[in-house]
């Protein structure tokens, strides 16, 4: 879920075979960009938290679509081009729960 805690936890929950996930905080918020730049591409998956408000400066209540916005968020943080994050996290929620669904990207 959306980790905002020390590196070294972080570390240990990648480690140990753990997701974490990116929500549209990953905009603004340094603690949550952090735990995204930590996390290797393969253990992130994408999330909203929906319902809840986001923002710092423009608040707004989320809603499912904002997955985009973790997407895009997380493509800034990793210097990575949208689809190759778009395809790396469905692969990895596709992992987690048991799914093989195909996918079509554009």
């Amino acid at each position: 879920h959306w980790f905002t805690g020390f590196s070294s936890v972080l570390k240990e929950i990648i480690d140990s075979g753990y997701f974490i996930s990116a929500t549209p905080a990953a905009e603004y918020h340094e603690e949550h960009r952090r735990a995204v730049r930590e996390t290797p591409l393969e253990r992130l998956l994408l999330e909203t938290d929906c319902p809840v408000a986001y923002g710092r400066e423009n608040r707004y209540r989320s809603s499912p679509s904002d997955v985009i916005r973790s997407l895009k968020a997380v493509a800034a943080i990793k210097d990575a081009d949208k689809e190759t994050v778009a395809q790396q996290t469905t692969r990895n929620a596709q992992a987690l729960f048991g799914l093989k669904a195909q996918v079509t990207y554009r």
